[in-house]
């Protein structure tokens, strides 16, 4: 009787013991599944390339492990650096709730996915791509898949057309001009027998597609004249620019002197801008008021002074509306291209309500 209740009061004093042991093995066991390393891989790749504003390609995976309140962001490696990817302005990949991921980028020959919660916005490029630490939890990086395709410089792949007797490229891949990602379309630029060129803004249903066109050939120093029809018509959140630009500036300047003209999304706005780079530089933007009629638009290019005028276009009232020069800040032209562009603005508090058309008459360039 006695021996059997002294094991009775042995296993009865085991029995919390046992129980605080299972309940550590399953907490253990719970916390080590919530704090398994995250992981990331890819379903697609595109092609290799050299890269620039002309490629573009697919890319799609799925992050295996914890991801809420994460993003992906993408880079893709072209001229000696990681470019964050789509554009500077849309670098945050959103996840699925299946953990998968996708987004259309430009192309270069690797291409990296970093797992962040990282909020603020990402530098344009990185010489080399982050560690893992605090706000990173996971990194993979890939070569291009596939056959390398052309470089973009290569006109055979690109569509082109000819004004005021240079060959343009037409843009045909999304793009971030205006503050905002947007579709663009080749059928939305056409020149007529008149050797004008017609530049579109429509809408489908998917949202609104812009026209971009740009020269095959550089420019340096010199005058640079595009003649454009009466664009008084357009609506608020609609933007036309004449600027210069370099694709691929290792040094982040891509050589841009612009006049623009929009009310950037505001009615008692201004309705035109003279402007060079840096945009975080107030002193780099002049806004002023043209009024409605045919306009010439003027932009001299110089080492030590950009010299900017809008006059009227019709003979004998060809005379200047407006006038400013920039004396500091200038660029060195570097492979500098010309730019043509019809886009809605991105910061609009409200959309276009109707399509939109702008008349380039000619482009001249005097060096």
């Amino acid at each position: 009787m006695m021996s059997s209740m002294s094991m009775t009061r042995r296993v009865g004093t085991l029995k919390p013991t046992i129980i605080a042991y299972c309940l550590w093995v399953a907490i253990f066991t719970l916390l080590s599944g919530c704090t398994r390393s995250s992981s990331i891989i890819f379903l697609e790749v595109p092609p290799a390339s050299s890269g620039g504003i002309g490629t573009s390609g697919l890319i799609r995976g799925k992050v295996l492990g914890r991801y809420r309140g994460r993003h992906i962001v993408l880079y893709a490696f072209a001229d000696s650096r990681w470019w964050v990817q789509p554009f500077e302005s849309a670098a945050h990949t959103e996840i699925s709730e299946d953990g998968s991921w996708r987004a259309q980028i430009h192309l270069g020959s690797e291409y990296a996915a970093i797992l962040s919660k990282e909020d603020s916005q990402p530098s344009q490029y990185l010489d080399a791509l982050p560690t893992l630490g605090k706000t990173i939890d996971a990194i993979a990086v890939a070569g291009g898949g596939g056959i390398e395709i052309p470089t973009p410089d290569d006109p055979s792949h690109e569509t082109t057309l000819r004004f005021s007797g240079l060959q343009w490229k037409v843009r045909t891949v999304p793009g971030d001009r205006a503050s905002k990602t947007n579709e663009y379309s080749s059928d939305n630029v056409f020149v007529d027998d008149a050797g004008t060129l017609h530049m579109r803004l429509i809408r489908n249903s998917h949202g609104w597609v812009c026209s971009e066109v740009n020269s095959i050939r550089s420019f340096g120093y010199g005058t640079y004249t595009f003649n454009i029809s009466d664009v008084a018509q357009l609506e608020p959140a609609v933007m036309f620019s004449a600027f210069t630009y370099f694709d691929r500036p290792l040094d982040g300047d891509h050589r841009e002197l612009a006049i623009r003209l929009t009310r950037r999304g505001v009615a008692s706005n201004t309705n035109a801008e003279f402007s060079i780079q840096p945009s975080f530089v107030p002193a780099n933007f002049y806004h002023f008021n043209v009024p409605p009629g045919p306009l010439q638009l003027n932009m001299k290019w110089r080492a030590d002074q950009g010299e900017f005028t809008i006059s009227r276009d019709q003979i004998p009232l060809k005379q200047p509306l407006e006038s400013w020069p920039f004396n500091t800040g200038m660029p060195i032209p570097n492979d500098t291209h010309v730019f043509i562009n019809l886009c809605n603005y991105g910061y609009a508090p409200s959309p276009p309500t109707h399509d939109a058309e702008v008349v380039v008459k000619r482009f001249e360039f005097f060096p």
